[in-house]
């Protein structure tokens, strides 16, 4: 059985600001300020980590920060249902093909990483017409602040889930940014990096992912890279 696991923003979808938007209107509401939210790169971060940096560079506290994070992810969850449908949120090339043939093979286990909390990950997938469903469990960013623990408590889940173990052997993880291959590297597990958010291919070329893709639009090459020929399906 093999674990694979996606980043959500520029390597599933193109969220087009939203969740820059919702994290913004969330701080602000709550304490009066989302800090230098306009010249922040979010890209690889996981919202703690994220909302962590902008308060604390607006004077708040990490003690006031932390106490407040369950209030702040209670209200980005609404505020995401508000503001996701208002944005134009689409798949990434390729991704709808390659999630249908993955979720035919019966040796695959889909989940995600990503920096997005819990609450939020399944409706900025189902916005942009995914089914967050077919992902059989997830390693979110409001489970560690830290991207690279991640991995580990991805694999936690999918051994508690299925009954034998996953360790970086058996685990790929796919992402968009140099992050997402740092945490691979974290999990010992095999980084395919894809170029179709924020970094150019040179770019993540110089983290030495296992594979380097500029999108996920050749199925069955990727299926290749990923799980070999002559895959066993599914019966179901």
């Amino acid at each position: 059985m093999k674990l694979i696991l996606f980043d959500i923003d520029g390597t599933l979808i193109r969220s087009h600001g939203a969740g820059r938007q919702t994290l913004m209107e969330t701080l602000q509401e709550m304490f009066g300020t989302a800090g230098p939210i306009d010249s922040y790169k979010m890209s690889g971060k996981t919202d703690p980590r994220i909302i962590t940096d902008l308060l604390t560079a607006a004077g708040i506290s990490r003690d006031e920060i932390e106490a407040g994070l369950p209030a702040v992810y209670s209200l980005m969850t609404d505020k995401a249902r508000a503001i996701f449908p208002r944005k134009e949120m689409l798949p990434c090339s390729g991704v709808l093909p390659l999630l249908a043939a993955l979720n035919e093979r019966a040796d695959v286990t889909l989940g995600l990483l990503t920096g997005n909390i819990n609450s939020t990950a399944p409706i900025k997938l189902m916005t942009a017409g995914i089914d967050p469903s077919q992902f059989r469990l997830g390693a979110y960013g409001s489970d560690a602040l830290d991207r690279n623990q991640l991995p580990a408590i991805a694999m936690r889940r999918a051994a508690a889930l299925w009954g034998r173990p996953f360790t970086g052997d058996n685990t790929v993880i796919i992402g968009d940014t140099p992050a997402d291959i740092l945490c691979a590297r974290a999990g010992k597990a095999t980084a395919v990096a894809v170029a179709s958010g924020w970094h150019a291919a040179h770019t993540l070329a110089q983290y030495q992912p296992d594979h380097l893709l500029e999108n996920l639009s050749d199925t069955a090459g990727i299926m290749n890279i990923l799980l070999g020929d002559n895959p066993p399906r599914s019966t179901d």
